[in-house]
């Protein structure tokens, strides 16, 4: 049986405020492997250029959850970079409370550029690359989880480019429209691919052209 979202509240403060919260670093530390984990420095100064969003839960002047996103412009569709909760406070609803308010903060900020958001777009593991079972049902519920709240697989090989300098993931790419159920055509899927590639991870994260062009035609062939 699922638990009722306990007594969380949610905020998005200044990057300073978000660049000195040890429990929200330590939080992002152990909820994702070091070939996910970009460097600190390229999520604060994406917050600081306007071209990120970040989300906190917060219980007891504690942060117990997080959620990060850049703001891709062609399209302009939100990409959930980080969304992770406590383990404790998991299956509580706040991942959903948390994916809700980064959209709401997204499309906000989206708005007041004159820009209406088209939706939102994140990676996620491909279940069926687990090396163990345990794994391979995190992989099939987590796509469970996000599917529950609209998300729908995008058709089509994607390759998460090297956010540790070497190891490239395959991974799928998952949609939410802000019209509703809609799968992008192959065009948009082609340019929200190549605005995760050289909006996202060639001008924030540094990863050289050549690389993102090679990932781009082996996903290609």
């Amino acid at each position: 049986m699922t638990e009722a979202l306990p007594d969380v509240a949610f905020d998005s403060p200044p990057v300073e405020v978000l660049a000195s919260d040890g429990a929200l670093w330590q939080l992002y530390d152990s909820a994702f492997p070091s070939t996910e984990r970009e460097p600190r420095s390229v999520i604060l100064d994406t917050l600081r250029r306007g071209d990120g969003v970040a989300v906190r839960a917060r219980q007891s002047a504690n942060t117990v959850g997080l959620a990060l996103a850049h703001m891709l412009r062609h399209p302009p569709a939100l990409f959930i970079v980080y969304l992770a909760v406590v383990p404790e406070l998991r299956s509580r609803h706040i991942g959903a409370a948390l994916f809700e308010e980064l959209w709401t903060a997204g499309s906000r900020s989206y708005a007041a550029r004159g820009t209406p958001a088209e939706g939102m777009v994140w990676e996620v593991d491909v279940p069926e690359r687990a090396t163990s079972e345990q794994s391979l049902q995190q992989g099939r519920r987590r796509i469970a989880f996000f599917t529950r709240l609209g998300g729908e697989v995008l058709p089509g090989g994607y390759v998460q480019p090297p956010v540790d300098g070497t190891v490239s993931v395959p991974m799928h790419l998952m949609f939410r429209s802000a019209r509703g159920k809609l799968v992008p055509d192959d065009a948009v899927r082609s340019a929200l691919v190549r605005a995760l590639y050289f909006e996202k991870y060639h001008g924030a994260n540094g990863i050289p052209r050549a690389v993102l062009q090679n990932l781009l035609k082996s996903a290609a062939d």
